[in-house]
């Protein structure tokens, strides 16, 4: 309904300019009968003058009368005409002061005044006179075809009539019909000294006496522009209507008002105050001015009053290069909005819109305002200052890793920006590291920093210091600090290392075993700092080797060696043996590498000892042995400081070498012959023989037998 009210004002807009810059003569028809002067007075007083007649207007005029009427012609203006020129001659202007350039007399008139009368004259004058009203003589069809010729092609426009009078202009189209015979009244002689014209109601002149009571018809002119209306102080709910001062008796002025509302108000003044009006709104005002209790044709204006301010102007979006902003529609009513940012005007019929185009990183003024159709008025600007979004950087890299820094290098992004945040974030997103630099800083330390750690860098534009760009981001670690205290158990088969690091360390393991030197497991990852190895060889010297790895950081290695426990040997036996040498062979433990044997040979007897170390043999011969003398054999598998249990053979005995001892007993007893008995003897021989027996034991080869002599 808005739009189509606004369309509406528009055209009202467009008919009122027409309506000014086209001329028009108005006609009107007064029914009260007053002498010619009075009536030219009236006229003159509340129209323009008596009417004056043309090919162009008399049969539109015609068409309204029914009775004779005045019209604006007079034989004579000496002393009723303000016309100054030259008026010699009778029937030569209008009363108007106009040239007389159409006559349409009725046959007969005007009357002359006749020269000094002969003695026919008489007869002559009243026979011409009897001529004028005889209604016989007069040519009706001379008369219709006259006023069909001059009717063709014509139009009619009414704007005002009233109880008193009837108005239409000279473009109205007259039917035409058969003229009647007029009743014409004349003195005896026909002639009027200074007489006046009256027009009958079929259109043909007669001269009256101008103190005959008639109706008459007066005309007023409209020229272009000729009432001016203003309209000042325009607001959003207010204005003032102000026109000119009109000549000529008006009385007061109605004022009409047309828009969401309608008003009507009548002043004497020339200033009309509007208020409470909407904003946004085409009001169309027509100001008539009051003359002689009618309306005269109103003067016009068209105009919008001030929309107002929207509400609620506010950013919804910001891009590197767009923003994108929205609003609320103001009170009142609007057409449009211009979004304009800078020299670009973008008009817009919904609340909100989106600018693109723009410089990343740039400062823009966006300014929105509320118009109407005729763009002749503009609410109060609503403006918002807003930063595009700054482009991401690019070419981030990271060098020079330690424990505890790394160093960021960047390249600045296109467009504008003020500085850069930098951040350090860890894997669970706490910030380790945070700082701004301004904007010709390219690369910076990140320190402080957990060693061995998982670290996500972030670098970032700013836009007027706080409007920040997208992420760039890079991973890195910091370097990893070394273990300690790494401690290697180890079994007959097994090695179980377990070490330490520093506190907040994220790194993982990398375990390496050494058997003798040489590499037996590549690299085993762990996050956990311990390891086991299992199956591994007896007896055998393992290195373990461990370092911490942060992604592609490795730290120091750490190492320790440590022999697995040795397992016995098995089946000691001896393999040869004579009066000075013993040969033993052994077994060897099951799953061993390097096999290093000590060897021990003892005599108890003779408290004598032998030893030596032996790598992977498993028999040993010992020499200058004593003959006749038992050995214990002893033998051990040696794994670095640490020795298994002894396999052990102590039953092995040299080959003896006979020699005979004679031993020579005196008995002596107070028994008598004692000595000789054989029981006593038995008895001694066993004694010495326990003796022995507790003496040598099984140490040495030895017999003792008993002899008689």
């Amino acid at each position: 309904m808005e739009k189509f009210q606004d369309k509406v004002c528009v055209l009202i807009c467009w008919a009122l300019m027409v309506m000014y810059n086209t001329a028009e003569r108005q006609y009107f028809i007064q029914n009260n009968s007053l002498t010619w002067n009075e009536a030219r007075n009236y006229c003159q007083v509340c129209f323009t003058d008596l009417v004056t007649l043309s090919h162009d207007n008399i049969e539109v005029i015609v068409k309204r009368l029914s009775s004779q009427h005045w019209i604006g012609l007079r034989k004579s203006f000496n002393s009723t005409s303000n016309y100054t020129g030259n008026i010699s001659m009778s029937w030569s202007h209008w009363s108007n002061g106009e040239p007389l350039t159409f006559q349409n007399w009725y046959p007969g008139w005007p009357l002359f005044k006749p020269s000094v009368p002969d003695g026919d004259c008489c007869g002559c004058s009243c026979n011409e006179a009897a001529a004028a009203t005889d209604n016989t003589d007069l040519n009706v069809t001379d008369f219709t075809t006259f006023w069909e010729t001059i009717t063709d092609n014509m139009t009619i426009t009414e704007d005002y009539m009233n109880a008193t009078s009837s108005v239409f202009t000279d473009a109205t189209l007259m039917m035409t019909t058969p003229l009647p015979t007029p009743a014409v009244s004349v003195t005896s002689d026909g002639y009027i000294e200074d007489s006046c014209v009256a027009m009958f109601s079929f259109g043909p002149w007669v001269e009256k006496n101008c103190l005959e009571l008639l109706p008459f018809i007066c005309y007023e002119d409209h020229s272009p522009g000729y009432f001016k209306v203003n309209v000042t102080s325009i607001t959003s709910e207010s204005a003032t209507v102000t026109w000119q001062q009109l000549p000529g008796g008006i009385s007061h002025y109605r004022v009409g008002v047309k828009g969401d509302k309608e008003l009507t108000d009548s002043k004497t003044d020339r200033t009309y105050n509007l208020v409470n009006l909407t904003a946004g709104t085409c009001y169309v005002v027509h100001v008539f001015p009051v003359k002689c209790e009618r309306e005269l044709n109103p003067g016009n204006v068209a105009f919008y009053t001030k929309p107002n301010k929207v509400e609620n102007f506010t950013v919804t979006r910001v891009t590197e290069t767009s923003i994108q902003v929205n609003w609320s529609k103001p009170a009142g009513n609007m057409d449009f909005y211009v979004l304009r940012v800078g020299s670009r005007h973008l008009n817009i019929t919904t609340e909100g819109g989106e600018v693109d185009g723009l410089t990343p990183g740039s400062c823009y003024t966006l300014t929105v305002l509320s118009g109407v159709n005729d763009y002749s008025m503009w609410s109060e600007e609503s403006n918002i200052t807003v930063y595009t979004k700054p482009c991401t950087v690019s070419n981030l890299s990271v060098s020079d890793n330690t424990n505890h820094s790394v160093f960021l290098h960047w390249d600045p992004p296109v467009g504008d920006f003020t500085g850069f945040l930098v951040k350090a974030i860890n894997s669970t997103d706490d910030v380790l590291f945070e700082v701004e630099v301004n904007r010709t800083v390219c690369q910076v330390p990140v320190t402080n920093l957990p060693m061995g750690t998982e670290i996500t860098l972030v670098v970032l534009a700013l836009a007027n210091n706080s409007l920040q760009g997208d992420n760039t981001t890079i991973l890195t670690y910091t370097a990893p600090g070394p273990i300690s205290n790494l401690t290697v158990i180890t079994s007959h088969s097994s090695l179980n290392a377990t070490w330490t690091i520093d506190e907040g360390n994220d790194s993982y393991f990398t375990v390496k075993l050494l058997l003798d030197g040489k590499l037996e497991e590549p690299g085993r990852n762990v996050t956990e700092a311990r390891v086991t190895f299992d199956d591994l060889k007896t007896a055998a010297n393992y290195t373990v080797v461990v370092y911490a790895v942060s992604g592609h950081l490795k730290s120091l290695p750490m190492e320790v060696s440590n022999f697995t426990l040795p397992s016995p040997p098995t089946n000691a036996i001896a393999t040869f043996v004579n009066k000075s040498t013993i040969t033993f062979k052994w077994t060897a433990p099951e799953n061993i590498a390097k096999a290093t044997y000590l060897v021990k040979l003892s005599s108890d007897f003779y408290g004598q000892s032998w030893s030596a170390n032996i790598t992977n043999k498993t028999s040993y011969t010992f020499s200058n042995l004593t003959s006749g003398t038992k050995y214990c054999f002893e033998v051990y598998v040696l794994g670095g400081e640490l020795t298994s249990p002894p396999e052990r053979n102590c039953t092995v005995k040299t080959e003896p070498e006979e020699r005979q001892i004679s031993l020579s007993m005196l008995c002596s007893s107070a028994i008598s012959l004692h000595c000789d008995n054989s029981t006593t003897r038995t008895h001694v021989f066993e004694q010495l023989h326990d003796h022995f027996s507790k003496l040598l034991k099984d140490d040495i080869v030895w017999a003792l037998e008993a002899t008689e002599e």
